[in-house]
């Protein structure tokens, strides 16, 4: 008998379930849950879709979102009770229930995902250090301590402008000729985008896309209308990206076309289900870039899934690092997905001024903490990129990993627009080994370094790599967290 993968977050006990505060609940208490069908090819998936769709039919309970429905990946989205689901130990043992069924390959509870801002600014003197159980093993037997020289806090930052980190990043430098981006399309993944005049081009033509659709109202309605941005974060994104306008606040891709997938409400929230299936159609849409300026400190199957679908369809998921070093410390997921680029953050200045973010998470991931069961275990940040007090075309001035992502987004769009490849990991090889060093950082927070445009569209690799360009003060910190991150037992014990 086949036993699907039932995601973790439903913790199973032998009579009753306990029901997750975060899951979503529709009519009757009854919770949301994302099914993924087997099958080897598409005609196999579309048969076993089929079979799902009885097993719903057969009961008055159940019900299937149709929007939330996609082929091509063999996932649908239903609505039925834990037990039809078999969510608990006594229908595992009994191989009753959606989870005994030969056909299907894993079953999520489908959960909210809520934009998170960094938390309350911090002085170095009030940034959180290792317990004491912590401090003594660290002192014991790592080669470091979390220490907070070159970090940067919100009472020592200076904030900027656009072209501040376009410069940063070198993709203003003087003797670099910029390719023409209209080739490119931006998918923001995000609390949606609005028609703003800095979205059109010259002729006044608006370069948001009609297929940009509303994955939070009900029936998904497409359209530029449709998609507005009550926000602010989404639109904040795509200037970031696309912006035609003045140079101070010019985006890096400014004739690029922008496709919003408005997968988060106003308030800045959504489900699993609407952020897997935004990444789906963006890939379907022929995407060549997906930011997703959010996330979880939880792995969410459903969203992997997703990610890889868009990979193999030529898309490149950019993914901001998280924004709780102080709380959860390990990068959010996705961006320690290895189906994406994961960037922290760092001031607005140029890489040898340049410090890390309090707030950007790290890396390498224990890869439990998440209840990815270790497939999250040793994920690291690709690059860091300016995303402290950072002003775009939007309005808007904002800090965050959130910012940082397009930034470095930006410059590897300017990387696809010259060369057309759209392939993740000949990307990821050509923006790491071109990043300038950031030396008050370590790699465990940075990655490679900051992303730098004219290095990347010409191939010259820096004069050293990161991992030689590091103070003292930042190594010592990098091995902090790698001791942190080290084995299960090391790991329990630590956070005694």
């Amino acid at each position: 008998m086949a036993v699907a993968s039932l995601a973790p977050t439903t913790e199973p006990g032998l009579l009753g379930w306990d029901r997750p505060d975060d899951a979503i609940v529709h009519s009757d208490d009854r919770p949301s849950w994302i099914v993924s069908v087997e099958g080897d090819d598409a005609d196999e998936r579309a048969d076993n879709l089929s079979a799902l769709r009885d097993w719903v039919a057969s009961a008055n309970n159940r019900e299937l979102i149709p929007e939330r429905e996609h082929e091509g990946s063999g996932v649908a989205t239903i609505i039925s009770s834990p037990s039809d689901i078999g969510a608990r130990n006594r229908e595992r043992w009994l191989g009753d229930g959606l989870q005994s069924l030969s056909y299907i390959d894993s079953i999520e509870l489908n959960r909210s995902v809520s934009l998170a801002d960094p938390l309350t600014p911090e002085s170095s003197s009030a940034w959180s250090s290792p317990g004491p159980m912590q401090s003594l093993l660290l002192s014991t037997f790592a080669d470091g301590s979390p220490g907070s020289s070159g970090v940067a806090f919100d009472s020592d930052m200076d904030g900027g402008e656009m072209t501040n980190a376009r410069e940063a990043t070198s993709a203003t430098a003087t003797d670099l000729t910029l390719p023409d981006t209209s080739s490119v399309t931006v998918a923001v993944v995000d609390t949606g985008v609005s028609a703003n005049g800095y979205l059109e081009d010259d002729s006044g033509n608006t370069r948001l896309l009609d297929s940009s659709t509303n994955f939070v109202e009900d029936g998904d309605p497409s359209g530029v209308g449709e998609t507005r941005d009550g926000n602010g974060h989404g639109d904040w994104v795509a200037a970031c990206y696309a912006a035609n306008t003045d140079d101070r606040l010019r985006g890096f891709l400014p004739e690029a076309n922008v496709l919003a997938c408005k997968a988060l409400s106003d308030a800045g929230s959504g489900s699993l289900s609407d952020i897997a299936a935004a990444i789906r159609h963006a890939a379907d849409e022929g995407a060549d870039l997906i930011n997703l300026s959010l996330g979880s400190p939880q792995f969410s199957q459903s969203i992997e899934d997703a990610l890889s679908y868009a990979v193999k369809q030529g898309s490149i998921p950019v993914a901001a690092n998280g924004n709780d070093r102080q709380a959860t410390r390990w990068l959010a997921f996705p961006a320690s997905s290895e189906n994406a680029i994961a960037v922290g953050s760092t001031t607005v200045d140029p890489p040898e001024d340049a410090r890390s973010a309090y707030y950007s998470n790290v890396g390498p991931h224990n890869g439990y903490t998440d209840l990815s069961e270790g497939a999250t275990a040793g994920a690291e940040p690709d690059v860091g990129a300016p995303g402290c007090k950072l002003e775009s075309a939007s309005g808007d001035t904002l800090t965050g990993t959130s910012m940082a992502g397009p930034v470095a987004g930006g410059v590897i769009g300017l990387y696809v627009a010259d060369t057309g490849t759209t392939d993740l990991e000949t990307v990821r090889d050509e923006l790491t080994a071109t990043a300038e060093p950031i030396p008050n950082a370590a790699s465990e927070e940075i990655g490679a370094g900051m992303p730098n445009a004219e290095n990347l569209l010409s191939g010259t690799e820096p004069d050293e790599p990161q991992e030689d360009a590091v103070t003292t003060e930042a190594a010592s910190r990098g091995a902090a967290y790698d001791f942190l991150s080290g084995s299960r037992y090391t790991r329990l014990i630590a956070n005694f």
